[in-house]
């Protein structure tokens, strides 16, 4: 679908031209819009006006869902082939949640350019764009604050035909992002006015997240156009009536438009920007949980449990020989409740006498998560008494600790 909109479009340019028209008429926009600003939601309705001229543009949109605005100013400080373009935006939209909460979030944007008339029909212009979107916090959910930033570069080309007026634009730039790699960003765009009064139009804004196509009819005062977003699948329409006028307070100078031909430096991508990407929700990350809530849904592992805190095993040892003796089958006096698999550590052992430490180190050992003891003839400690040995059980859960003692006698 993509490389079929790339081929009609780089197509249909391939045709000869020669000179721009004149000025177009200055219109007021009055229109329906309809939009679906998340995909899991229904689609909102609402309207919106536009104020419509060479040097100036303001648009206001609101429906249930947000108000949008956004200006465009021109200028020709120095000479006509040389000029300069201000944007701004302001947007306040309803997000959603997994769990259909909603709140309304904020977002600024700024966008600055400056073209050039190489021809009378061939224009080249760079710009860009910043937005900056404020985020907030609603119930176990969050939107973050971000920013994200445009460059671009775009040439416009006019091309008058037998069969009338066609407008060409290709644009390349980067879009920089705080939470996400940087992408590429290209697009094509035509505009096909086979009267002056008429226009068809057609657009492609291509970025590795974010494919962009829209579609637009104009004829006389009335007028469609539709963007559709079909990466996140949203989309917006708008369809209404346009008023040119010398004199927007003086009703008597209202009319039909005759000539609705945009000025070459009046297409695409900076009007694209302000009026369209830039009057969408900028986020990556999108709405998320907050971490806060992730830690109170996360499912309880717990650690193993000992049957109790100490165990008197009641068994007796000497010194006689260096047999194997099994002092304490751990496990069948641990459990863990998550099923997680347990191991077994001595964590300390207590012995009669401080000074025979390293014997009794020597001699306890854990196996197979049975505590056993051998060696004791070899290492042939002296002090009779109670031996007490700490044994910690871990598994993913955490771990709890017990004591279990013995008692020695020497007899060598």
């Amino acid at each position: 679908m993509k490389k079929l909109l790339l081929a009609s479009f780089v197509g249909l340019g391939l045709v000869v031209g020669v000179n721009a028209s004149e000025s177009r008429d200055t219109t007021f926009n009055i229109y329906g819009v309809g939009a679906k600003s998340d995909k899991k939601q229904n689609s909102s309705a609402g309207a919106g006006i536009m104020f419509d001229s060479e040097d100036v543009k303001v648009k206001i949109e609101a429906t249930s869902d947000f108000i949008k605005s956004g200006m465009v100013l021109k200028f020709n400080p120095f000479d006509k082939d040389w000029y300069f373009k201000v944007g701004a935006n302001y947007i306040n939209q309803k997000i959603y949640s997994p769990v259909d909460t909603s709140t309304r979030v904020n977002q600024y944007s700024g966008a600055l350019s400056s073209g050039y008339m190489l021809q009378d029909s061939l224009y080249i212009e760079v710009g860009g764009s910043y937005t900056q979107l404020s985020g907030t916090v609603f119930g176990d959910y969050e939107i973050k604050d971000e920013s994200t930033s445009i460059v671009y570069l775009e040439v416009a080309k006019r091309w008058e035909t037998s069969v009338g007026t066609l407008d060409t634009t290709a644009n390349a730039g980067q879009v920089f992002y705080e939470f996400r790699d940087d992408e590429v960003s290209y697009g094509l765009g035509l505009d096909y006015y086979p009267m002056d009064n008429t226009k068809l139009g057609l657009m492609y804004q291509e970025e590795e997240f974010s494919s962009v196509a829209g579609a637009s009819v104009h004829y006389s005062f009335l007028f469609a156009d539709y963007v559709s977003n079909l990466d996140t699948e949203t989309y917006q329409a708008t369809m209404g009536v346009k008023l040119a006028f010398t004199s927007l307070v003086d009703v008597s100078t209202w009319s039909a438009p005759t000539n609705i031909k945009s000025h070459l430096s009046e297409l695409h991508r900076f009007e694209g920007i302000t009026f369209s990407g830039n009057m969408a929700i900028q986020s990556t990350a999108g709405v998320q949980k907050t971490q806060v809530a992730i830690d109170r849904d996360a499912p309880v592992n717990y650690a193993p449990t000992w049957t109790a805190d100490s165990y008197d095993t009641g068994i007796t040892v000497d010194d006689a020989d260096d047999d194997v003796t099994v002092i304490k089958d751990l496990g069948a006096v641990s459990s863990d409740v998550d099923g997680d698999v347990i191991t077994y550590s001595i964590v300390s052992i207590a012995v009669p006498h401080s000074g025979e430490q390293t014997k009794w180190d020597d001699s306890i050992y854990i196996d197979n998560g049975v505590l056993k003891l051998h060696n004791l003839k070899t290492n042939n400690p002296d002090e009779d008494g109670t031996v007490t040995v700490t044994v910690k059980a871990e598994a993913t859960g955490g771990s709890n600790n017990t004591d279990i003692s013995f008692t020695f006698e020497d007899v060598q």
